[in-house]
């Protein structure tokens, strides 16, 4: 099996004396590593931005090289000023920037393809060729189901969704290797949700089933009939259904709905195993009864509760998980810069033996960070590893 290349710094990359060394006898004037840095540091997306910021600089504090310069812009959360400070990078001779972080900022970006941008979206459409969507992508989440779902040899798997959003991700999923022995869109209202997950799970005819088996059985005087009518007294519906795993395509209080509502239609994790995508590992769901035991694939959470607590003891703040994308970000230019004698060529970023991140393993595809992702699940207000 093929090594990967080890490329980030801080406490987990040890460089070698000799490194160091090359690093320390470069001339600033002649080889600084310039980094531009494009983010939302104004306005509604503010607090989240700054975050971003402050895990750059962290990961900037951790090589400690005082040849890596950064240079921070306001992206605003559009394409125009995002182009336009873009630009800006462009007169300053910059060659890589960390951002944007959404994905309609990226817009103009292809226009400068002189700069080389590290955007932290997810959503992998419409990229232009100087942009690599370093986000934890649906690819890259679908194919770690994939083979988990190998793995438990589960068959036959129902895909729920959300009928007007999404649309973008469910038609990856749906042309992935995954498939899906139903795809099932369902509408967004709380009491609608409950109505068709009942019809989808035939909720009524296994009631029905139930209550016609316990009044053939209370009529009979049979030993064993009387036990089978104590273990039916015991249940809500009789009967299986003809799948044996859930993906659900969706966030937060519409997921505890559709999950609720599948408990409520007597499907539980007992029965069927449920999984979703694009979480990140938020406590909150530790308190929904339904969310028990639900899977899904994400990040690696050791090191992200590494990187959380040296986050806290720099700044006394949380940050959002989300930017230890951006720390890795940092870490990727800088080991891609340092192991090509102080001078940074985009065409590194998409070495073959791929990299190895705070993350996790990833590798860069067609302007896409392909990565080696983890399965949890919930399980007694804890997220464990379970492939």
């Amino acid at each position: 099996m093929k090594k990967l290349l080890i490329f980030l710094i801080l406490a987990y990359l040890h460089l070698s004396i000799n490194t160091i060394a090359a690093a320390e006898n470069v001339d600033e004037n002649d080889k600084t590593l310039k980094i531009g840095v494009l983010l939302p540091l104004s306005g509604k997306y503010q607090i989240l931005g700054e975050s971003f910021l402050k895990s750059i600089q962290l990961a900037l504090y951790d090589i400690s090289n005082v040849n890596i310069k950064i240079y921070p812009k306001d992206s605003k959360a559009n394409s125009l000023d995002a182009h336009k400070s873009a630009k800006e990078f462009e007169e300053l001779g910059i060659k890589v920037v960390i951002g944007p972080i959404f994905h309609e900022s990226l817009k103009k970006l292809g226009e400068v393809n002189s700069i080389t941008f590290i955007s932290l979206t997810n959503k992998t459409d419409k990229v232009s060729n100087n942009i690599i969507a370093f986000g934890i992508n649906i690819k890259s989440q679908i194919s770690a189901l994939k083979k988990y779902f190998t793995k438990i040899k589960v068959s036959k798997t129902l895909l729920l969704s959300p009928r007007t959003e999404f649309i973008d991700q469910i038609e990856t999923i749906e042309n992935s290797q995954l498939k899906f022995d139903r795809v099932f869109f369902y509408d967004t209202s709380p009491e609608k949700i409950t109505n068709e997950i009942e019809k989808l799970t035939k909720y009524k005819e296994r009631k029905k089933d139930l209550e016609r088996r316990i009044k053939i059985l209370e009529n009979s005087d049979l030993f064993k009939d009387k036990k089978e009518l104590e273990k039916l007294n015991q249940k809500h519906t009789l009967g299986s259904v003809n799948f044996d795993s859930v993906v659900v395509v969706d966030f937060d209080e519409r997921l505890k709905s559709v999950l609720t509502s599948f408990m409520f239609s007597d499907i539980t994790h007992k029965r069927v195993d449920f999984f979703t995508v694009n979480q990140w590992f938020d406590k909150n769901l530790f308190n929904e009864a339904a969310l028990q035991n639900l899977h899904f694939p994400s990040i690696n959470l050791e090191n992200l509760t590494k990187f959380e607590k040296k986050y806290f003891n720099k700044y006394n703040e949380k940050p959002n998980t989300v930017s230890i994308l951006a720390y890795d970000a940092l870490g990727l230019i800088y080991y891609c810069w340092i192991n090509n004698n102080s001078e940074f060529k985009s065409s590194q970023l998409y070495n073959k033996k791929g990299f190895k991140g705070l993350h996790g393993e990833f590798q860069i595809i067609d302007n896409v960070s392909n990565q080696k992702l983890k399965i949890y699940k919930i399980s007694k207000k804890k997220f464990l590893k379970v492939y």
